[in-house]
């Protein structure tokens, strides 16, 4: 399966991608901040700026009807190279706790490779899972607090966002199997 075989060139231009693809733009920029002590107000701003791009791309998609395929496809990297990569800053700096980035990233290695396996085998991309999304958003909301105010506030935050974390792992290994066992059965 080739990359041009999933996405049509034209959905570059569609808004809620170009809102992707500046995500994936503010990472770097936003991991970097992060990594600088005297640079917290700016890397809250960009994590933040960013993490609204993604509250904000799917309702443009679905409004404009421009779900794409390379929408659903950026969408859920650029949101995990953010978390992930915020994950593992947070806990070198900010008093994060490492068992959850840990958690954090066998979870997303893990979507992400049987996302991989399915894209490869059915040509199907894999769409976010509801607790995934919720995930997401409580999953930023620790890491800004984390940024903002260290384990005082940003642990209970934390929290809370492992609950959905568990059930989306759950939730997302049940789709792939039901959908590895159609390609069986």
């Amino acid at each position: 399966m080739r990359l041009r075989d999933l996405v049509e060139p034209h959905e570059l231009l569609y808004p809620s991608n170009l809102l992707t693809l500046s995500r994936l733009v503010l990472v770097p920029l936003t991991l970097a901040h992060l990594r600088r002590p005297g640079q917290r107000r700016a890397a809250l701003t960009y994590l933040a700026l960013a993490m609204f791009t993604d509250a904000i791309d799917g309702p443009i998609a679905r409004s404009r009807g421009e779900v794409s395929r390379l929408g659903e496809l950026l969408d859920p990297i650029a949101d995990k190279l953010l978390i992930d990569g915020s994950a593992v800053i947070l806990a070198q700096t900010r008093g994060f706790p490492w068992w959850a980035t840990g958690l954090i990233l066998f979870r997303d290695i893990g979507i992400l490779s049987a996302a991989f396996v399915v894209l490869s085998r059915r040509a199907h991309i894999t769409p976010a899972a509801s607790t995934g999304k919720l995930t997401t958003a409580l999953l930023t909301a620790a890491a800004l607090l984390y940024l903002a105010d260290g384990p005082r506030t940003g642990k209970p935050a934390l929290y809370v966002a492992m609950v959905p974390f568990g059930l989306s792992f759950v939730e997302y290994g049940r789709h792939f199997i039901v959908v590895m066992s159609k390609e069986a059965g």
